[in-house]
């Protein structure tokens, strides 16, 4: 698959359109669509997708974290099959567009012979644009447009939205449900106070990617993906450390089956399950003595997987 970064003009193809944060079910439904129609057509299966998030332009006060970091959304749209993934930018010239002009570029870079979008999507200045202006505009520019219907689970809509709040709530096997696969967090091990290494536990100091959704403050089993390529299990604690205090948010990663020495090293996070809340303790014996019972109660998670 080829990332491309606005680019200016593709072979035809069938395109997909929308913002494909998190890229859950919902997004799915749409690429498992585009790639049935690419397959019978002969065609590569393109998407386009937009970066900034729309609101960091728009209403920078309220645009929400991510779910998914780029490399993160190549990761899965890969497994779908996309050829390209194509990523606009938007800025306020992008935003000031008219939806006529978006439509007209779309077809002078995509020369799509399929486009495919969500229900919901919107497009141009103001949001004017629709699945429906679409579709009358592809009748009279060569092209065939497909509204792809709502994913319910749970009796409602699997959005990015619905995903964020409950990675809020620390409800991840709910994630991971709606994502259609796990929730991951993604950074390279940096130096941290190694403080979990003067209490017998190392841990990996995992570099928070800029603008990334976390769950709630907290201690998790995680898979951990090293740079080789190997899986390890792990109790991860997402926070702030309030009984040793550093003032910014940290995640920290305990490998449960060796302490390799991981600093420099891109490691992956999957999430598994909210095993506690993040607590306050009396002192540093207390808190040692609950990491030994996370990293027991994380232990007998991992050796019920199996």
């Amino acid at each position: 698959m080829k990332i491309l970064r606005d680019p200016k003009r593709l072979n035809p193809c069938v395109v997909v359109l929308g913002m494909f944060d998190g890229v859950h079910r919902g997004h799915q439904a749409l690429l498992m669509r585009g790639g049935e129609l690419a397959q019978e057509m002969g065609f590569p299966l393109a998407v386009c997708c937009f970066k900034p998030h729309p609101l960091r332009v728009l209403r920078p006060e309220i645009a929400p974290p991510l779910i998914s970091t780029l490399p993160e959304k190549a990761r899965v749209m890969h497994s779908f099959g996309v050829d390209h993934l194509c990523i606009t930018t938007f800025d306020r010239a992008r935003a000031d567009q008219s939806p006529e002009d978006f439509m007209a570029e779309l077809v002078e870079v995509y020369a799509p012979v399929v486009v495919v979008c969500g229900f919901n999507f919107s497009f141009g200045r103001g949001g004017k644009g629709n699945g429906k202006l679409l579709r009358e505009y592809g009748r009279k520019h060569g092209f065939r447009t497909v509204i792809v219907p709502e994913v319910l689970i749970g009796g409602a809509t699997v959005s990015s939205t619905r995903i964020r709040a409950l990675l809020t709530d620390g409800d991840i096997p709910m994630v991971n449900r709606l994502l259609g696969h796990a929730y991951t967090l993604s950074g390279r091990v940096e130096t941290g106070k190694q403080l979990g290494r003067t209490m017998g536990f190392p841990t990996a100091n995992v570099a928070i990617p800029k603008d990334k959704a976390l769950p709630t403050y907290g201690v998790y089993a995680c898979w951990m993906e090293t740079g080789d390529g190997a899986y390890h299990p792990a109790v991860v604690n997402v926070g702030r450390h309030p009984t040793l205090p550093e003032g910014s948010v940290t995640v920290e990663a305990h490998m449960l089956d060796g302490s390799p020495d991981l600093y420099g090293q891109h490691v992956r996070l999957s999430f598994l399950k909210h095993m506690r809340p993040e607590m306050r303790f009396d002192g540093v014996d207390a808190l040692r003595a609950q990491i030994t019972r996370d990293v027991e109660d994380a232990q007998t998670y991992f050796s019920k997987l199996k």
